[in-house]
């Protein structure tokens, strides 16, 4: 207690936005009333809002950005994609079977309604799952649109995760093509869903490229962040072209932290490298809903790979942005204008530290 006293002491601005954004979000708690009319009073679809909640927190505040006619798409569209996810992570079925039921999904969810049971590494995957029939009835309302999007996207990925149940990552390349399936996709999809909604008109959403990098980047951070959670679980998601080089294994990478820093800083610059496509992509979004819904996390990467950069803890836990600055960006952030400026900002006091020139060479490209 004493210590976050301290600490806000001196960043009394961030205690103001912490407030505002309990003050703003406080309707978003599992009893309130408000919630329930989102989800048109439906016990379904406040099954579904409830469960993104609990699957992911973080997604179920920032979906709360967007316009009414996006919400419900959206939220389901996750749901889908993390019944499938799950039913991948799950270590206990048996591969083959597995291998049937990703490759079979997007195709049942159609013809269906289906639950699965034990299936899930958690009790919330697991309570997901259990109820999956609820979340199937919700998308199947959805217009033909809209479900197109997502059993297109939904089987692409089924067969991504099918493809790295077999092979690892080695080089920066696989890299990139293993986040495309795990979330390049869900940004192609993100960008469709609002091209369907016609509240979002660019061209430019219909550039899978550019969609696909949003994705990168959001994955990447996420990736490099977990690096001492996966180790522990026996998981490696680092490309080997990053840390091969430097150590024979992520045990002795993780020892040496000349050679974990070297990896480590190699990684965040490769994450940054997307950033100018990110920039792009915001800036041709037109609706403000929709780009808060996709500017907060853009901001909240970018702020994370600050901390990560040349942080040794990162080696050793899972490093996080303080909660004052996530609650900054939620509030203040409104227009493109702002996250440029916040994203130069971040990338000037990264640049200082870079020996390599490539995060200057990132700078200049996106002040053209």
């Amino acid at each position: 207690m004493i210590r976050r006293v301290t600490y806000y002491s001196f960043h009394v601005s961030e205690l103001v936005y912490l407030m505002q954004m309990k003050k703003e979000f406080k309707q978003f708690r599992p009893s309130d009333r408000r919630l329930t009319d989102l989800s048109q009073s439906t016990d379904d679809l406040n099954y579904c809002y409830e469960a993104l909640k609990k699957v992911s927190r973080s997604f179920a505040v920032v979906i709360q950005q967007l316009p009414e006619e996006l919400k419900n798409p959206v939220c389901l569209f996750y749901l889908v994609l993390r019944g499938l996810d799950t039913i991948e992570d799950d270590m206990n079925i048996d591969n083959t079977v597995k291998k049937e039921m990703l490759l079979s999904f997007a195709d049942r969810i159609n013809k269906e309604e289906f639950i699965l049971e034990n299936v899930g590494d958690t009790q919330d995957y697991q309570d997901l799952m259990l109820h999956f029939d609820k979340v199937i009835r919700e998308y199947q309302k959805l217009g033909p649109e809209y479900k197109a999007v997502i059993t297109e996207i939904t089987h692409e990925m089924a067969i991504g995760m099918n493809k790295y149940a077999h092979e690892t990552v080695e080089s920066y390349k696989d890299w990139d093509d293993y986040c495309y399936y795990v979330a390049g996709l869900v940004g192609i999809g993100l960008s469709r869903l609002f091209l369907a909604s016609k509240l979002e008109t660019s061209p430019k959403l219909a550039n899978k490229s550019l969609s696909n990098e949003m994705g990168l980047f959001l994955q990447k951070t996420n990736i490099i962040r977990d690096f001492a959670e996966d180790l522990e679980q026996g998981r490696i998601f680092w490309p080997e072209e990053s840390w091969k080089n430097k150590a024979n294994t992520l045990k002795e990478l993780q020892a040496d932290e000349k050679s974990g820093l070297a990896a480590l800083n190699e990684v965040v610059i490769n994450a940054l490298g997307h950033v100018p496509a990110c920039l792009e992509f915001l800036e041709c979004l037109e609706n403000q809903q929709v780009f808060r819904f996709c500017a907060i996390p853009q901001l909240m990467a970018i702020a994370t790979l600050k901390e990560l950069y040349n942080n040794p803890e990162v080696l050793h836990k899972n490093v996080k942005i303080r909660k004052g600055r996530t609650a900054k960006y939620f509030i203040s952030i409104k227009d493109f204008k702002s996250t440029k400026k916040e994203f130069i900002s971040i990338l000037n006091s990264l640049e200082k530290k870079d020996h390599t020139g490539k995060i200057k060479s990132i700078l200049a490209e996106i002040q053209r």
